[in-house]
């Protein structure tokens, strides 16, 4: 039996619903891995989930992840026509208008460097009405989504600036600049995105709050989108199904029923899949793929874990700082407490010696309990 017969095996099994590899059983798949000495020995390298998973896909239970690094750059690659086309209708669903784009922006100058980072695709555009796009794909949401945008769009302004100014010299006016999208798709968003249920989108427009300038947002508007939110809110995809909700199924699906209702309700994504499934042609590059993605994970993670750490840190200090902030104003307390009641006890006005001591020593317990702590 050929190589190919194992991976399309139409003779002897119904064809899928979707382009998936189809091979008989997981003993078939590793025989073939097997007669690739270079690949077996990656595959036996990687945890018990992730053989699962390969597994699986060769058997077409399921998707791959397209939110993997390499899958994901290969699906929008920015170097090929099919690649440049992708991008163009996924930002056309995301804008809601159609949008060609005109040029890729290269990212070098002032923009700002990130090593171990989360994102997976990182690309500016500029758009045929002269706008700038600003996409990123992120496995893992930011702890700081709106600082680090801020940061990322002055950026693009500043840069787009020097140019204009560059070019039109003494001619430049700020109506030649051009706004910027900032948009950041998340595989698993923090925690504040989940605050407004039913919503995986969320626009960021700046406005004054006496309502002036309302027919314009100035040069950035800021969009969100969080796959989790939107894998829990939006379960079936039909013809009905908008071109959005199609593109962030494809984003976050690895269900063949989901991948299959996509499929029959849009058409177009049919070559995507058949292109992922053909990797299974080239198990060396698949396997690659794979143990990139192993690594990322592991580093991603190694990142997390210390971002969460310093947090944790950053936390306990400013408990202690309250403490001790707490603490010098109950000596204050403690201290102001003796004066007065030295005065008191100086004055004898309209209270015992007996009613000045009992109110001392319930204000010097209350202060000692605070000082205690």
């Amino acid at each position: 039996m050929s190589e190919n017969t194992h991976i399309f095996s139409g003779e002897e099994t119904a064809v899928p619903k979707v382009p998936l590899p189809s091979f008989l059983s997981k003993e078939t798949v590793e025989a073939y891995f097997k007669s690739h000495p270079e690949v077996w020995n990656y595959y036996l390298q990687l945890p018990s989930s992730m053989q699962e998973e390969l597994i699986c896909f060769c058997m077409g239970k399921q998707g791959l992840k397209i939110t993997y690094d390499s899958v994901f750059k290969q699906i929008f690659n920015t170097n090929s026509e099919t690649g440049f086309k992708r991008i163009e209708r996924l930002l056309s669903a995301i804008l809601c208008r159609s949008v060609k784009i005109i040029r890729f922006m290269p990212r070098e100058g002032t923009q700002m460097s990130e090593s171990a980072s989360f994102v997976v695709m990182d690309i500016l555009v500029q758009l045929e009405d002269k706008s700038f796009a600003n996409i990123e794909m992120q496995k893992i949401g930011y702890n700081f989504p709106l600082s680090r945008a801020d940061c990322y769009v002055s950026d693009i302004i500043m840069r787009q600036y020097v140019t204009a100014k560059s070019e039109l010299g003494s001619e430049f006016s700020f109506n030649d600049m051009h706004k910027v999208y900032c948009i950041i798709l998340m595989e698993y968003s923090p925690k504040e995105f989940h605050s407004v249920p039913g919503k995986y989108m969320h626009r960021r427009i700046p406005s004054f709050d006496t309502g002036i300038y309302k027919n314009s947002s100035g040069l950035h508007e800021d969009i969100f989108i969080c796959l989790d939110s939107f894998r829990s809110i939006v379960h079936t995809i039909t013809k009905e199904s908008n071109e959005l909700e199609a593109w962030l199924t494809f984003l976050s699906a690895t269900d063949v029923n989901i991948i299959s209702a996509l499929i029959e309700a849009f058409p177009s994504f049919t070559s995507i899949y058949q292109e992922i499934a053909d990797f299974v042609k080239n198990p060396e590059e698949l396997i690659h793929m794979l143990s990139k993605e192993l690594y990322i994970m592991d580093k991603n993670m190694e990142r997390l874990m210390v971002a969460q750490l310093q947090e944790e840190v950053n936390a306990e200090k400013k408990r202690a700082d309250d403490i001790t902030i707490e603490r010098d104003n109950a000596v204050t307390e403690r201290n102001n407490a003796i004066v007065e009641c030295q005065i008191l006890r100086l004055s004898r006005k309209n209270r015992s010696p007996e009613e000045i001591a009992d109110a001392l020593k319930l204000s010097l317990e209350y202060i000692n309990s605070i000082l205690d702590r």
